[in-house]
């Protein structure tokens, strides 16, 4: 125990120690996971807001009488062009021989994203909706617009979807004088009550959605940069062979360092946690184009649960760059044998942030997929304590396994003399 002692407070030292080990450790990564979320956020709103304040560009073909100015009374925002002064719209030529080729100049305008939404009437739309009876056919309306263009898609939402059912509702007005009769039910139109969530809950799926992907991906980095030189560094210098002669055993100075690096990786994950939790809504108000307007707060039981977990997966992520540290011979050819390890970790932590069903109960069994669940369970309030246990459970044996397997390695002078 007093080797054990020894070596993770000669690890923990050189790197508390260490003014820049510390800064690029706990600092930098929090620092650059801020800036950019809080950057990506900042240019979504900016994008949300130019979107909001574009004037649309709309083409009427067949306008039917009232109809501009019915449309520019309820969008206020948007520039309304007609085939009489088709010649001062964006993008398109003004020397356009036929209706025919004018419509194909503003057809080509809203594929360049010059023109935003095309509005086409039928010929004669007025005469048909007055002379309208039971068994003729109904008028057709037809928009045309870009889904790749964002100012063409709000424009369409906008217009297509809200301005023109206002303009069928005033027509129908005129042809059924009483219009409530028409209406059998209305949904939602006097139910200010009707978003009912668990606040807590809501702002745990946010967080769940991101969180395990930072704290899985960042906590294994911090621990690869570290742990590498460890081992890995200490062949390179050659001070391993002098510690390897040492009166400490060798299965001390396994879980010496391996502590050393858990101890590092924890304090590490308790930052990146406690940076996200705080900073998430400044982060991610921008994505969701407004405030979010829930809690992003962490109840003890839950910070209980993250806490154990979060102790065992630095010890499990610890013992695999540890491990795989063992085999090398210098940190940059450490560094190559953890990087496929490191893929497959950040692939886990993507797996789970855009998942909908629940996890089955044996899919917690799955050595680091496991974490991934088990995070986003423990914030959504969804895990179970079935699914809780056998994560901490698979997690601790696996990382037992690991440890064994680097001890077994350190006895052996061919592994140690790479």
């Amino acid at each position: 125990m007093e080797g054990i002692r020894q070596i993770c407070a000669k690890e923990l030292a050189r790197v508390f120690r260490d003014k820049k080990m510390v800064v690029s450790v706990f600092i930098l990564p929090v620092a650059l996971m801020i800036v950019i979320m809080s950057l990506a956020s900042s240019m979504a709103q900016s994008a949300n807001e130019n979107v909001e304040t574009h004037r649309s560009v709309v083409y009427v073909e067949n306008a039917p009488a009232g109809f501009v100015d019915f449309l520019t009374a309820a969008d206020e925002n948007c520039l309304v062009y007609t085939p009489e002064n088709a010649d001062e719209m964006p993008g398109v030529a003004a020397d356009a021989e036929s209706p025919d080729s004018l419509m194909k100049e503003v057809r080509n305008a809203v594929v360049e994203g010059n023109v935003d939404l095309i509005i086409e009437f039928p010929e004669n739309f007025t005469d048909e909706i007055e002379s309208y009876k039971a068994g003729n056919e109904i008028p057709q309306v037809k928009t045309y617009y870009n889904p790749s263009e964002d100012y063409s898609n709000a424009a369409y939402q906008e217009i297509s979807g809200g301005v023109l059912e206002a303009y069928r509702q005033q027509l129908l007005a005129r042809r059924v004088p009483d219009m409530a009769s028409l209406t059998v039910f209305t949904v939602n139109s006097d139910n200010p009550d009707m978003i009912l969530q668990d606040e807590g809950k809501a702002g745990g799926k946010i967080l769940g959605m991101m969180m395990p992907y930072f704290v899985t991906i960042l906590l294994f980095a911090g621990a690869m940069g570290i742990g590498t030189d460890m081992v890995a560094g200490e062949k390179e210098r050659g001070t391993m062979a002098s510690l390897l002669v040492s009166p400490v055993r060798r299965s001390s100075i396994v879980l010496g360092k391996v502590f050393a690096l858990m101890i590092i990786s924890g304090v590490s994950a308790v930052v990146y946690v406690a940076a996200m939790v705080i900073f998430m809504p400044q982060m991610m108000g921008g994505f969701a184009g407004e405030d979010l307007g829930i809690s992003l707060t962490l109840t003890p039981g839950q910070i209980a649960m993250l806490a154990v977990l979060l102790i065992l997966v630095a010890f499990l992520y610890s013992a695999i760059v540890v491990m795989i540290s063992v085999f090398a011979k210098s940190v940059k050819e450490a560094s190559t044998y953890i990087t496929p390890a490191y893929i497959v970790i950040l692939m886990l932590g993507l797996s789970t942030m855009f998942t909908t069903e629940a996890p089955a109960d044996w899919v917690y069994a799955v050595p680091v997929y496991n974490i991934t669940l088990a995070l986003q369970g423990i914030l959504t309030h969804e895990i179970t304590a079935l699914q809780y246990v056998l994560t901490l459970v698979v997690t601790l044996v696996t990382g037992g396994i690991l440890v064994a397997a680097i001890a077994k390695a350190f006895e052996s002078e061919k592994v140690m003399a790479l």
